[in-house]
């Protein structure tokens, strides 16, 4: 065999479809392999490396998900992945959602009967090169002691993602998304400083850092930009803290900046660990005119119970409902369902994660208020953000900004 062919694996225990894929894989080019059942495959994975594998769903006693989580199980994401099924759309939509919650590499999703064109195309999706090596993490050498220092040191900083206004096209504010670089380990990422930092009961310090980093470097926006909010998650750790509303007003009057201009951002099952506390901290915060968001709506069990109980003022769908809801009616329709409750409780509507235009029209068509986004921008620097930021409204006040992205200032 040459060094340079690619090898197709096609499991599927029905003969007369295993032979039909098998030949449209060798007139592609592919050495093919097959492999009538689960265990067949699996010894072959374990033993032999492919580029891409189609996969019936319907294995006799073991079926294809299991195996697409051997796949992840034994780090085999490099490999394209085909899924075929005779079962209806909804449940192959959510074996995507499967796959893709395993990091693995889905080259098509194909319903039988067959349509050969489809599966010739599928086949001949150009295969994803093995990934790079990752650098050694840094999280077995984060130490709480390490944080602390870093605190001491200011190495802690915010960055400014822009939330767009889908009537006008306009930055009606930001969030400002945690940062810490280090000279020894250079950029922590939050998703692992942030978990030490609650372990070792570090978040009120790391919270009020952030916080006053984000009014600091965001007085200006908030200043050249009327009605202007910026937008700072708070860790439910917190939402236990009492003294948590005269905190956030006194870092708020110690920066000049006014109430009105921040946004708390509380995850939803996070509000909810302790309902009575977190209402009363919401309710003072609210008085005090600092607005309340429930993040990542949608992704707990108790989403309705917090737009009941608690007093929100603005609802961020979650990006995993946003981000391929152009594609998969099952995802817009929980989008929809999102806005009407939200306007229901008389909530503004934030989008988080729109990367496409598609994805755009349909939040616009069903309702948002507000995007967010790659679609947009990624998360800026101060000075990149405002220079970004007047470019982008200076082309909404020309009405050249309501559906296109604005390119990033360099």
């Amino acid at each position: 065999m040459s060094a340079t062919r690619r090898r197709l694996l096609v499991v599927d225990d029905d003969l007369v479809q295993r032979v039909l894929i098998s030949k449209i894989g060798a007139k592609l080019g592919y050495d093919t392999v097959v492999a009538p059942s689960f265990d067949a495959a699996t010894d072959l994975l374990l033993r032999e490396t492919f580029q891409i594998m189609a996969l019936d769903l319907s294995l006799g006693e073991r079926d294809g998900v299991e195996l697409l989580r051997f796949v992840a199980e034994k780090n085999l994401q490099a490999m394209s992945i085909v899924v075929i099924s005779g079962c209806d759309d909804r449940i192959m939509k959510a074996t995507r959602r499967v796959a893709n919650g395993l990091k693995l590499s889905i080259g098509g999703c194909l319903t039988k009967p067959l349509d050969l064109n489809r599966l010739r195309s599928a086949l001949e999706l150009p295969q994803q090169l093995p990934p790079a090596a990752k650098s050694a993490s840094p999280s077995h050498q984060i130490t709480p002691e390490r944080i602390v220092l870093g605190l001491a040191k200011n190495e802690f900083f915010v960055e400014f993602q822009p939330k767009i206004a889908l009537q006008t096209g306009k930055v009606v504010g930001a969030e400002a998304l945690a940062r810490w670089r280090t000279a020894e380990y250079g950029m922590v990422p939050p998703s692992i400083f942030i978990p030490i930092a609650e372990q070792a009961d570090l978040m009120r310090e790391v919270t009020d850092c952030i916080l006053s980093s984000a009014m600091s470097q965001g007085r200006k926006l908030i200043e050249r930009n009327p009605g202007f909010t910026i937008a700072v998650n708070i860790s439910g750790s917190l939402l236990s803290d009492l003294t948590l509303p005269e905190r956030i007003e006194e870092i708020l009057r110690r920066e000049n900046v006014p109430p009105s201009a921040l946004m708390v951002e509380i995850t939803e099952t996070t509000a909810m660990a302790d309902v009575d506390r977190a209402n009363d901290i919401l309710v003072r915060l609210r008085i005090k005119k600092i607005g309340t968001a429930i993040d990542d709506f949608g992704t707990g069990y108790s989403s309705l119970t917090a737009l009941a109980r608690l007093p929100f003022s603005e609802l961020k769908i979650d990006q995993s409902f946003v981000k391929g809801c152009e594609s998969d009616e099952d995802m817009m329709k929980i989008v929809d369902a999102s806005v009407a409750l939200a306007k229901a409780f008389n909530m503004k509507v934030v989008a988080e994660g729109v990367e496409s235009p598609e994805a755009l029209e349909i939040i616009r068509r069903i309702g948002c208020d507000v995007a967010q986004g790659f679609f947009f921008a990624p998360s800026l620097r101060r000075s990149r953000v405002e220079r970004w930021i007047s470019q982008r409204n200076s082309s909404a006040d020309e009405g050249l900004a309501s559906t296109t992205p604005t390119a990033l200032a360099s």
